[in-house]
């Protein structure tokens, strides 16, 4: 990971002003992402405090991981003792770990660190519930507030539907940052709503909103053949072609498209549930938004979500683009026909 790059673009969004609400670092095995997170959470919390000893204080706190607006969400190995399950029991071997190390641990060095043999660590829903409990405490010192989920693909189902309700309603001026080894193992829906840092150095730009007409046609188009593939052979050359013209983009562009289907995909759905307040998609071009969104339903959904998510998983590791768009066709037409 180029992470002087990483750095310098982190630090000209908190510049920018425009801090996003949560990001992933995508773990490259190099173990720098939490330093680098750690870094991030630096500019942020210092970014509105002009006097040099509270400065001074942020920075001594960050880096022993004792500020007070700084949390840290982390998995841990669970037992039929229920103290030894708490967050807070286990934050001190970390923290520890964590300093001792220079802020570049992996689980492995956390799994000797805590010696509970063959039992994998996980971050479950008391640790959500512990931190969730923490936010309802205004802040101590600084405007801003940041989480730090490590190793937040470690997250069971019900920890990970907390998480994410806790992402759609944030509160004021608070910031998760999540870093993860797999980003298949975190819920499509959580990810829709990150800026992910990826392992080639590069921040992904979230899409501002759904304006993209050029994406909404390159979408239309795989629905549309998608739709038709069952009645007309003709389709499946369409969905053929759709693939090769998503072979053909820049490999940021392609994952900026993913991101725009999830995101188009989950707006669709709320629009079936008739959650309407929380949908604010128009149409840019001649796509029939309100027919789509009838077909997209709780049997589907995740799994649709999935495969673009997949998308961005597997073009991070330069996979051709070509071969995970003919993926995404067949599996979307699969799964639009209920198979």
């Amino acid at each position: 990971m180029e992470v002087q790059k990483i750095c310098d673009e982190l630090e000209g969004i908190v510049e920018s002003k425009r801090v996003p609400n949560a990001l992933i670092f995508e773990a490259d095995g190099s173990n720098s992402e939490l330093k680098m997170s750690l870094e991030f959470a630096k500019k942020i919390l210092l970014s509105k405090e002009t006097d040099p000893v509270n400065q001074n204080k942020i920075i001594r706190g960050i880096q022993s991981l004792s500020y007070p607006d700084l949390h840290v969400v982390f998995p841990i190995p669970i037992s039929n003792n229920k103290k030894k399950d708490l967050y807070d029991y286990h934050f001190k071997s970390w923290s520890e770990m964590a300093v001792k190390n220079n802020m570049k641990v992996s689980l492995s060095k956390w799994k000797d660190a805590i010696s509970y043999g063959n039992k994998q660590p996980i971050i479950n829903i008391d640790s959500v519930r512990s931190l969730i409990k923490k936010l309802t405490v205004s802040a101590f010192y600084s405007n801003y507030r940041v989480i730090i989920f490590w190793m937040a693909d470690k997250m069971n189902e019900d920890a990970a539907n907390m998480l994410l309700k806790t992402i759609e309603e944030p509160g004021r001026e608070t910031i998760f940052l999540l870093i993860a080894e797999d980003l298949r193992n975190i819920l499509p829906t959580i990810i829709s709503r990150c800026q992910v840092v990826n392992t080639g150095g590069v921040i992904n730009k979230s899409y501002e909103g759904l304006e993209n007409s050029e994406f909404e046609s390159l979408f239309s188009k795989l629905m549309r053949s998608a739709f038709q593939a069952n009645k007309n052979p003709k389709s499946l050359a369409e969905l053929v072609s759709w693939s090769r013209d998503v072979g053909k983009m820049d490999k940021q562009d392609a994952q900026g498209f993913f991101r725009f289907s999830i995101e188009l995909l989950r707006q669709a759905y709320l629009k079936n549930m008739k959650i309407e307040e929380l949908v604010s998609f128009t149409p840019a071009t001649e796509f029939n938004f309100e027919a789509f969104s009838k077909f997209i339903t709780q049997n589907n959904i995740e799994e649709l979500s999935s495969g673009f998510e997949n998308a961005i998983y597997e073009s991070s590791r330069n996979i051709k683009l070509s071969m995970i768009a003919t993926d995404i066709a067949f599996k979307t037409t699969k799964l639009i026909h209920g198979g």
